[in-house]
């Protein structure tokens, strides 16, 4: 899917991955499925400068895949590339490295041993 702009009959705009939706018989168009939409939001800070936020959809609901009527949607447009950045960056989570039981084993057994040399070491001192 391509992620786009929608702008809606309302003024809403709508970052979204987007497919079109088609009557199997017709090949009318009848709507555009999305998949992790965020709504456009603009605020002006205090030095001028314009800032852009994203939000959910529907604060109400946990559905991230839906579909929209084609009537509802005025425009599409194609995102700027550091749109579709923050938006990705957005909508993916970062990664997480699993770690191993034995990598968690031998991290406390360093941290041991290295809290057990830094007591003698300070013991070492006071003498």
């Amino acid at each position: 899917m391509a992620v786009k702009i929608l702008v809606t009959s309302i003024g809403q705009q709508i970052v979204s991955e987007v497919k079109q939706v088609e009557n199997k018989e017709t090949k009318e168009l009848i709507a555009y499925w999305l998949e992790n939409p965020r709504v456009v939001g603009y605020q002006q800070g205090e030095d001028g400068q314009i800032n852009v936020n994203f939000g959910a959809y529907c604060l109400l609901s946990d559905e991230q895949s839906f579909s929209v009527r084609a009537e509802s949607i005025v425009s599409i447009l194609e995102p700027r590339e550091d749109v579709v950045e923050r938006y990705t960056a957005i909508i993916t989570p970062p990664e997480t490295t699993e770690v191993s039981d034995e990598t968690v084993e031998e991290l406390k057994n360093a941290t041991e041993s290295d809290s057990a040399e830094a007591t003698e070491s300070d013991a070492d001192s006071a003498d």
